[in-house]
Order: C-alpha cells, then structure tokens, then sequence
C-alpha cells in the first residue's frame, strides 16, 4: 500500500478548519438576521387612496323564455278517434274542440237512462196519487223516489264520461304537431298534441342572494340572445321568496309582452339596474385577501403596513365593494402584497386608478 504524502495531509486539516470556523462561529447578527428573515430594506409597493363613490347595481345573468301556460293534451278517457279539428301550428282559442272520441257506446247508455228516468217519473206520480187517498204507505213513496234519484247519478255520470270524449282547449294558444291521425287508438298516456301560449311570456333568471335588498317587483330587465335584433324589455312580477342552498342565488320572473320570434325554451342573455348605492367604497379586486377567518387588505399608515379585515359587497369587472373595515381617505396596498407582512416598512411609489 502507497503511503499518502505529508503534505496532503497538511492541506486537508488546514481547509477543515477554516470550514469549521464558517459553519460553527458565522456572526451572530447575521445568523439571527437570517432566521428571521428581516428584509433589508422598504418594500415597494403601488397604492389606491379610498374614495366614496355612486355605484351602479348592474347584474348580468342567464335567463330562459317560458311560457305562462303549456301542456302536452292528453285524453281523459281511452277510444277511437273519429274527428280531428285543428291545424298544426295554428292558434286556438280556449274551449275550442280539438278532438272528438267514438262515444257511441256512450250514447246507447245515455239514451237507456233517459228511458228508465222517464219511467221511474211515471211511477213516482203515480203512487202520489195513492198516496193521498191512503193507497200506499210513505215507505213505497220514499224508495221509489230512491229509485230516481240513483236513475238521474247514472245518467249524470254517463254524461261526465260523454263530455271526457270531447277533447277542448283549455286556454288560448298555438298548437303543435299532431301524434294521432283519425281512426287511431288512443288511451289515457297517449299525448295527442302540444298546446303553447306565447303571449304572455316570462323571462326566468336569478341573481347573487347579496342583491336581495335591491331586488323588487316592478323592476324593468332587459334581455337579448344572438337572434334579436335589438334588446327586448321585460318587467318582474314575482320573485322566489327563498334562496337556492346549492347556488345562493334568488329565482325571479319577468313579464313580456310576446313576439312572434322568440319561443319558450329559448336561453337569453338578461340585464337588470337595481339602482344606485351612495357614498360606495370600491378599491381594486386585487387588494383584497382571502384568509381562514375573512378577507383583509393591507393599509399604509405613515409608511407602516396594517391589516384591516374587511367585509365584502358586489363586484365589477375590476373593482370590489367594502361594506366595513376601512374608511374613505385610507391608503389601501395594491401590489407586493405577498412580500408584506404586519408592521413591514413600505416604500409607496405610484397610486392606481
């Protein structure tokens, strides 16, 4: 084995020790410094100065076109048909027959009816006559009125059974396209054909539950989709009274007039002023910061960073509202924000519209 030169092993205790003497004996300021993680100097930041202002309650939402009435008209009773009235897509007005069933059946049953009422009458009359002179007791009298009386229900539900085969239009409306032709069967399940009205119309949307103190009957909403031409106005007449748990949102309708273009069905783009909020705080979205507890933003006092927490209102494109947490005149952080903490020295440089 080749022994290792001296002066090898000279260099190598001369280098452990000067790395020792970095590693165990580095000054203590620097270390405490280190650990701390103190920056060495201001830190720059831009800044927005809080200003009152009006702000627009503008909401933008998906809305759809519904119709105030539609229906898929089925029979209340099965049977033939013997006679079809309408025209596809035409309108009808409420109360007009659509639809004629076979009621022969029907008739042969209503006409036996009529007979035996008849008959029971005759009878009825004639045990009054004996009554007066003591012929029969008053039980006889009693149960052949009975007997009339059931006679005359038969016939009344023979008549509800004969009406359930004349198929009308319970509203005004436009009809569809037809599933039966004459001579088809058609039972209790089978939809004959669609019944729509198209004037009136509504718009249904929702707004964020924060615009629920804004949002009232009455209220004028403008709406459009790709196929209008210009922007249809509508107006609220009802308004869900709960909130949607899964959406948070506030379910309304607004009334419109109709036009022969639009279809219920249809989704439309919706926009409604809810008014205007005086003396609003809005600053840049990018101020505010999420935290476990709420949202903060940081303030600049005399060239010191302080936490404000904050409560937050609606929003804009680029702007949020604060409800409470700071005050018009503060000088509220817009960028560095993650180099800042508690207490850190600021160094301003340009304010932000």
């Amino acid at each position: 084995m080749k022994k290792i030169p001296n002066w090898i092993i000279i260099v190598v205790v001369i280098a452990l020790v000067i790395a020792s003497k970095f590693i165990f004996f580095a000054p203590k300021e620097d270390a405490a410094a280190a650990a701390k993680g103190k920056p060495k100097g201001p830190v720059a930041v831009n800044y927005y100065v809080v200003n009152a202002t009006t702000f627009s309650n503008d909401v933008f939402a998906t809305g759809k076109i519904g119709a105030l009435n539609q229906i898929d008209i089925l029979p209340e009773v099965g049977g033939k048909v013997t006679a079809i009235y309408f025209k596809e897509g035409e309108t009808v007005n409420k109360g007009g027959v659509l639809v004629k069933l076979n009621d022969a059946d029907l008739q042969a049953q209503l006409l036996k009816s009529k007979t035996q009422i008849a008959l029971s009458e005759q009878k009825l009359e004639r045990l009054k006559k004996l009554i007066s002179v003591n012929g029969i007791s008053k039980e006889e009298l009693d149960i052949q009125e009975n007997e009339l009386n059931s006679l005359k229900a038969d016939q009344a539900y023979i008549l509800a059974q004969l009406a359930k085969t004349t198929i009308v239009a319970p509203f005004t409306g436009v009809i569809g396209l037809k599933n039966i032709s004459e001579g088809s069967y058609v039972s209790v399940n089978t939809p004959i054909v669609s019944l729509v009205q198209t004037k009136p119309l509504y718009v249904e949307f929702s707004v964020p539950e924060k615009y629920s103190n804004l949002f009232n009957k009455g209220i004028a909403v403008k709406f459009s989709n790709d196929n209008m031409k210009e922007q249809q106005t509508a107006t609220i007449y009802a308004i869900e009274p709960r909130v949607d748990e899964l959406t948070k949102t506030i379910k309304a309708r607004a009334s419109y007039n109709g036009n022969e273009h639009i279809y219920p069905g249809s989704f439309v783009k919706v926009f409604a002023n809810l008014g205007e909020t005086q003396n609003a705080l809005m600053i840049p979205t990018q101020c505010v910061i999420p935290t476990l507890k709420g949202q903060k933003v940081f303030i600049s006092k005399n060239g010191i960073a302080t936490e404000a927490m904050v409560t937050i209102g609606v929003r804009t494109d680029d702007k949020i509202q604060i409800i409470d947490g700071i005050n018009a005149g503060d000088t509220v952080i817009t960028t560095g924000l993650l180099s800042i903490k508690k207490e850190s020295s600021l160094k301003l440089l340009k304010s932000v519209n």
